[in-house]
């Protein structure tokens, strides 16, 4: 296990007694990234500026997200979590935190997970910086942070911007993390950005046992599912169709807005719906 500085350090003069192992640190390998992923990758890519500071989520679009980030200059890291391409983003000069407007120089995260290479990076390393969630993700933490950029994604979003990214109805499918945390706190520093992202589709088990392919973008979050996100909070929303800046829009422009980012065979079905539901007069 990597030894990590930041406020994880204690004295050992604090611990009744060690015990050693051997076993090797849990790896998270990475997906590889598809062709959706790359979209949603480069439309995410092209909104951050050399200088911005980075919350990358886990997943292949978060992946996707860093493999674009090759020709940014200065970029820094305030976020829950460290993966691979941000050690290795760093290790090409991309991430320096130069232009941090705190801790400046430093990767701050929560968590470290990833493959050995990173915990090999992050090993003694004094511009690691490994915090609390309670810090890291707090609102007054981020809103200091000029020009944070948030980004995370979800499993379903319907016509109004609720943004449902950990059950799958009323079935748990993930757990609930710092998205809230990170897509409001960041909107509160000067030059923030949130994006939450998602694919446009996804293929389900049918009734008769086969597969049918559906819209992760809807009219209505499905009975009992969780919104982890209001849809006062989101900010830009991302599919493989493109990006939508959904703030200070009326509910009448937000699902417009959204209905241009989800497939287009469901596009037509989408504005009747957000009709027959009012969003659209």
């Amino acid at each position: 296990m990597p030894f990590t500085l930041g406020d994880v350090v204690m004295d050992a003069s604090a611990v009744d007694y060690f015990i050693e192992t051997d076993l090797k640190m849990v790896e998270d390998i990475m997906p590889p990234v598809s062709e959706k992923d790359d979209k949603i990758g480069t439309f995410i890519s092209d909104y951050i500026n050399d200088g911005d500071c980075l919350q990358i989520g886990i997943g292949a679009i978060p992946n996707a997200v860093i493999g674009k980030l090759g020709n940014k200059n200065d970029l820094g890291i305030h976020t829950e979590l460290v993966c691979d391409g941000i050690a290795e983003l760093a290790k090409k000069g991309v991430i320096n935190g130069r232009r941090k407007s705190i801790e400046k120089g430093e990767i701050v995260t929560s968590i470290v997970l990833g493959t050995q290479m990173l915990y090999d990076y992050c090993q003694n390393n004094p511009v690691v910086k490994v915090m609390s969630c309670a810090y890291c993700n707090a609102y007054d933490t981020l809103a200091k942070i000029d020009n944070q950029v948030s980004i995370n994604t979800t499993v379903e979003v319907d016509l109004t911007g609720q943004c449902c990214s950990e059950s799958i109805g009323t079935r748990q499918f993930s757990g609930t993390g710092g998205q809230m945390d990170t897509a409001i706190g960041t909107q509160m520093a000067k030059g923030g950005k949130s994006f939450i992202a998602l694919y446009s589709t996804a293929n389900v088990k049918s009734a008769d046992g086969g597969r049918v392919e559906v819209s992760k973008i809807v009219p209505t979050l499905k009975p009992g599912a969780i919104v982890s996100l209001s849809r006062n909070d989101l900010h830009h929303l991302v599919t493989e169709y493109g990006v939508v800046n959904l703030r200070g829009l009326s509910v009448s422009d937000r699902a417009k807005a959204i209905i241009t980012v989800a497939h287009p065979k469901f596009r037509e079905e989408l504005t009747a719906d957000a009709k027959k539901y009012g969003f659209i007069k």
